[in-house]
């Protein structure tokens, strides 16, 4: 809350560049006791967004008048984050047009107001209103007033809080179509409520778009143009009414345009007036197209693939009242129960249900057949012109290929030289993207994964990987053999001195193998020790002579005889 004196030099210099414009369509004020002499004032105010109009101002000022007339105080509010209303209508068969563009913005202020006898007015003061609008004289260069009192101690012995309305206006009327409205307010106090139709009021003009302060009351009514009142404001032949004592009102407009009106509400205690308000609002009446009253689209790609997923059409109703059996004739180059799920000639749709789907579920027949399509023609009756329509989908079903996938069958690593090997399979056909599970696990899904030899058994290590496709079918490869083998190292020295040190032919990655043959010779080529599968424990307990002895080894692969042999010689030396 801010004092007129206090802003009155800011203010003048912000107003002196704010022109006028025509934007206005409507709003109401009404405030809540807080106690104390305090009170929330809340200032609801409505604009178009459309037409290049002005923004909302910024502040806003308001101004308090005593009973007499006699300004209070001015007082300023900053502009809120203002919202754009929704266009609704709730006439199943009518479509409202998209080309409307409402705005609000609700003020908030919390100001102190000593108790008296007589009470106060509140106003709010703007101009202008909205060019387009057509049941008031030159409404771009005229204004409006919205005020509320606030009860002195001559009508109420506490604090009264203001009614205000509990829902805002709809934002379009359909010419010639009736719609009904509820327009009540509530009143925390439990006042008696009475509504009226009413002229909106006039102020402000274009020499002097936002008073400030606001003029004094009493307020004067807009000036309508001819064929138009409070109680005629859509013109002659276009019905409006309120129910005085429920609020509810029932519009039927026949001209197209944009038309003000006002809601007044009056606040009775004990049977005495103590306050009356207003709520203005400019009412948009357009021509309104007849909507389908049931709507088929397609759920799920309009595309699939035999045995993958389904796919199918859904049903939306405007009106789910009771039950609705609907005509199903099916076309295409698929067969109904042969090439997709068995579907009925009808479908039921329950009443209270809006919704229906109706699946495809394509079946794997295993033959090539190509593109075949499914085509649903839907019989409905149309609720709002008492006819029959027939809408019509269509989805295809391609043949499933199954998944392939090609990988190496071997290779060969050797953790003595921290090598990495790189394993990659070929998936094709499916449906990608494809997900790879690689055997052993811990490896990231990919096509291809990196394996350092250090993470490696000896010998043969198996490698596969099951690839799964969108359509949930999977394929196991073939195993990839990763054989952990480095070279044989064969020493060329043995020192039999029986210090257990270089005791023994040790030949270094003998594990890399399945089994190891070896065959000692002396130097004469007597052969003096054979074995098929040497395991590092010769010479034991042999009485071996100092000498030159020579070795043929020959290392097995997966239990096969392998091509590769190794030829050398070795000295003891005791």
């Amino acid at each position: 809350m801010v004092k007129k004196h206090f802003l009155i030099a800011a203010i003048t210099f912000f107003m002196s560049f704010h022109s006028f414009a025509s934007h206005i369509i409507g709003g109401e004020i009404y405030y809540d006791s807080l106690g104390d002499n305090k009170y929330k004032i809340t200032l609801d105010i409505y604009r178009d967004c459309l037409n290049f109009s002005t923004s909302f101002d910024n502040p806003i000022s308001y101004t308090v008048f005593n009973s007499d007339g006699t300004i209070y105080s001015t007082y300023y509010v900053p502009m809120p984050v203002p919202n754009i209303l929704p266009v609704n209508y709730d006439d199943p068969c009518i479509i409202p047009p998209s080309n409307i563009c409402i705005e609000r913005a609700i003020y908030v202020d919390t100001i102190f107001l000593p108790f008296n006898v007589n009470g106060y007015y509140v106003s709010y003061q703007r101009c202008c209103w909205s060019n387009s609008i057509q049941n008031i004289m030159n409404p771009g260069d005229n204004g409006m007033t919205i005020t509320t009192t606030i009860p002195g101690s001559s009508l109420v012995d506490v604090y009264n809080n203001c009614a205000r309305f509990n829902a805002y206006p709809p934002l379009i009327l359909c010419a010639n179509n009736t719609f009904d409205f509820d327009h009540s307010a509530s009143d925390i106090d439990g006042d008696s409520l009475v509504y009226s139709l009413c002229s909106p009021l006039s102020g402000a003009n274009s020499f002097n778009a936002a008073p400030d302060p606001e003029t004094p009351p009493p307020y004067y009514p807009i000036t309508w143009e001819a064929g138009f009142s409070s109680s005629l404001p859509f013109g002659i032949g276009s019905n409006v009414t309120i129910d005085p004592h429920s609020g509810m009102m029932s519009f039927t407009p026949n001209l197209l345009g944009n038309f003000a009106i006002g809601v007044c509400v009056q606040e009775y205690r004990n049977g005495i007036l103590i306050n009356e308000k207003m709520r203005t609002f400019a009412y948009r009446v357009v021509h309104c197209d007849i909507q389908i009253p049931i709507t088929i689209t397609s759920f799920g790609d309009t595309t699939i693939i035999e045995d993958c997923g389904e796919s199918g059409f859904i049903l939306n109703r405007i009106d789910a009242s009771e039950d609705l059996s609907l005509e199903i004739i099916l076309t295409g180059s698929a067969t109904n129960g042969i090439d997709y799920n068995i579907l009925n000639d009808t479908v039921v749709i329950p009443q209270g249900y809006y919704i229906d789907t109706i699946s495809i579920t394509p079946f794997l027949d295993g033959i090539i057949e190509g593109n075949e399509t499914v085509t649903l023609n839907l019989v409905v009756p149309n609720i709002c012109n008492n006819t029959f329509d027939t809408l019509t989908s269509q989805i295809s079903i391609v043949d499933y290929h199954p998944l392939t996938v090609l990988t190496m069958d071997s290779v060969t690593i050797c953790d003595e030289d921290n090598e990495t090997v790189l394993l990659t399979c070929n998936a094709s056909n499916g449906l990608s993207p494809y997900i790879y599970e690689w055997i052993p696990n811990g490896f990231p899904n990919n096509d291809s994964i990196y394996v350092q030899s250090s993470s490696l058994n000896p010998n043969v290590n198996i490698f596969s990987v099951t690839v799964k496709d969108q359509c949930f079918k999977e394929i196991l490869s073939n195993d990839i053999l990763v054989i952990n083998q480095c070279d044989l190292i064969i020493p060329n020295v043995l020192t039999l001195n029986n210090d257990n040190v270089n005791e023994y032919f040790l030949v270094r990655n003998l594990e890399d193998y399945n089994s190891v043959e070896i065959k000692v010779f002396n130097r004469w080529g007597n052969l003096i020790y054979e074995n098929n599968n040497y395991q590092n424990n010769w010479p034991s307990n042999e009485n071996m002579v100092d000498g030159v002895y020579f070795y043929i080894i020959k290392p097995k692969i997966s239990n096969e005889e392998s091509d590769e042999e190794y030829h050398g010689f070795f000295h003891i030396i005791r």
